[in-house]
């Protein structure tokens, strides 16, 4: 069941944001949606640069499976074998979070493209972005055999097509996984740039290396983000190390 039919009585009643602007708590809200927001404009920049016409092209399916394959590769960050002894690669970890992530920006993009084609009314951000921050602030961190748990019903939510139940299921992992939103962001705006710097490097013709001297540009990424401050600084030190790294292959 999708989150048309599970919110719509909710959406009727009240204004979701009115309640979380008067009741504070996890983040600053209005910070959080801007947030958001720049995080679905990059997304759809980087969609738009691998396809113009992305959003006639692509359907929800296509997202949504992306997204519970996504899982598999979260799922392997995580110690479910119990036959043999495993360590997390919290770094690892993370970033496998934040592709999932672009997959759910995605899908909301391509949902909210949808609502405006045929004229809705409503404003399907309006909807999802206070159901995630809700999520967030109500969610506390899982141990491992929860969080494994949640994971695998991420990839069922993805199959059913549930946006609602994968949108807070989603939020109880961010929240473990990382301190708060704030990290996953400065995280995501790295991933998203490495992202356009896999694409002028060739990723898509096979001539980009993502391997470079026995380590994969992902362990670049968060190598570099624990050492800057800000999303600014983030930006300039992402550029110049990458620019570098393939140039000098």
């Amino acid at each position: 069941m999708g989150i048309i039919s599970q919110s719509n009585w909710f959406v009727k009643r009240t204004n979701l944001c009115d309640i979380i602007l008067s009741k504070g708590g996890y983040m600053n809200f209005t910070e959080f949606q801007n947030k958001m927001l720049t995080c679905l404009q990059l997304q759809d920049e980087l969609n738009s640069r691998i396809n113009l016409n992305w959003k006639e092209e692509r359907t929800e399916s296509d997202f949504y499976r992306a997204i519970w394959l996504e899982t598999a590769e979260l799922m392997e960050e995580l110690p479910w074998k119990w036959w043999e002894r495993t360590e997390t690669d919290y770094d690892n970890l993370q970033i496998e979070v934040v592709d999932i992530f672009h997959f759910l920006l995605s899908l909301i993009l391509l949902k909210e493209y949808k609502w405006e084609k045929h004229e809705s009314f409503r404003n399907y951000k309006n909807i999802i972005f206070p159901l995630f921050y809700l999520g967030l602030e109500n969610s506390n961190k899982l141990n491992t055999n929860k969080l494994i748990i949640r994971v695998e019903t991420i990839a069922k939510q993805s199959l059913s097509g549930n946006d609602t139940g994968l949108l807070l299921t989603f939020a109880e992992v961010v929240n473990t996984a990382f301190e708060n939103f704030n990290q996953m962001y400065l995280l995501y705006i790295g991933k998203n740039m490495l992202n356009h710097i896999r694409q002028e490097y060739g990723y898509n013709t096979g001539t980009y290396k993502k391997v470079i001297n026995g380590l994969e540009d992902n362990k670049y990424l968060t190598q570099i983000i624990k050492q800057v401050r800000d999303e600014n600084e983030l930006r300039e030190t992402i550029r110049k190390a990458f620019d570098e790294l393939q140039t000098n292959i």
